[in-house]
């Protein structure tokens, strides 16, 4: 087994009347870590404030997202799902996915049974396709709580031969739709801004304005619908970092409609059903070429009803 550190426990904090630091209200809100234990994870970085490492004396404040991270351990062994997978094509060499929100792709801390590959291996036992890739499979990943089209390879030759069109954008093509908040000042426009961990806060993804770290991310985007309060918005990827559409729109000062990790202050007061419980993006069309016979293969995702029912709902 090897061991990962992953995110544990995310608390958004409550409107206090009186200054309170961070490990004492840790140690209240954690109750199965004493205060000394929490007070080490601070000094390791395994406690971020708003994204950013801290100190203990911190003084915490209405509405910071406080997140722990635990060290796990990965099992070996991959455990079946049996669950309903929508299958938009298979093939010897692959397999494309219509993922819904809150599956993850691979296995992680609290995520142990639950993730896309552990439904693949029960699926591939069932059609008997035991030989096909699982560990190595992914091809590229799309967030727990992002819904829409993934690529899987079953072999290792597809792996290669796929992972190579994505890595060198062609002819991939990847749209996603998102709601965000606010109107858009610009119906259309490109994102050009390094994305990274911040290397003093390794769990820390953000923009790197030196571009000291962090690499290239380039997303376009088109505004497809907007009342004023949310938009909903194309967006086209030419690179694809970890939470590249998330970060890039946060930092034009349009966040994700129910992103609680990249979100800006103005829009923490915003109150959303309680059937919304995740980030609204999609991944909406995915185009890339089969491997072996060099085809063109071109899927689309319809939006969930969610998008619609948000737009209605917050005019």
């Amino acid at each position: 087994m090897s061991k990962r550190l992953h995110e544990h426990q995310r608390i958004i904090a409550d409107q206090l009347h009186k200054a309170t630091r961070l490990d004492h209200y840790l140690s209240i809100s954690l109750k199965n870590k004493s205060r000394n234990q929490i007070q080490s994870y601070i000094r390791e970085g395994k406690i971020t404030v708003n994204g950013q490492r801290t100190k203990s004396s911190y003084t915490v404040k209405g509405k910071d997202v406080i997140v722990l991270y635990e060290a796990f351990e990965l099992e070996k062994e991959l455990r079946s799902l049996e669950v309903s997978l929508d299958i938009r094509y298979e093939s010897p060499e692959l397999i494309v996915i219509n993922k819904p929100a809150g599956m993850p792709m691979h296995e992680g801390l609290s995520n142990f049974g639950n993730s896309l590959l552990n439904a693949l291996k029960a699926h591939y036992k069932l059609t008997g396709q035991q030989h096909c890739l699982l560990e190595n499979a992914l091809v590229h990943r799309i967030d727990k709580d992002t819904s829409g089209l993934v690529v899987v390879a079953k072999t290792k030759q597809a792996h290669e031969l796929l992972s190579k069109q994505f890595l060198e954008k062609k002819p991939v093509r990847r749209e996603y739709t998102a709601l965000v908040w606010g109107a858009m000042k610009k119906q259309q426009g490109t994102i050009e801004k390094f994305i990274g961990r911040n290397p003093k806060n390794p769990f820390s993804i953000e923009i790197s304005k030196d571009r000291k770290f962090g690499k290239y991310a380039c997303t376009h985007f088109d505004t497809l619908q907007s009342n004023g309060r949310i938009s909903l918005v194309k967006c086209v990827l030419e690179t694809g970092r970890t939470h590249q559409i998330r970060v890039h729109m946060q930092s034009i000062g349009h966040p994700l409609v129910g992103d609680r990790r990249y979100n800006l202050p103005r829009h923490n007061n915003e109150t959303l059903p309680e059937t919304i419980e995740h980030h609204m993006l999609h991944a909406k069309t995915l185009e890339f070429t089969e491997p072996g016979t060099g085809a063109l293969l071109q899927f689309e995702s319809s939006l969930p009803g969610a998008y619609s029912g948000l737009l209605d709902t917050f005019k």
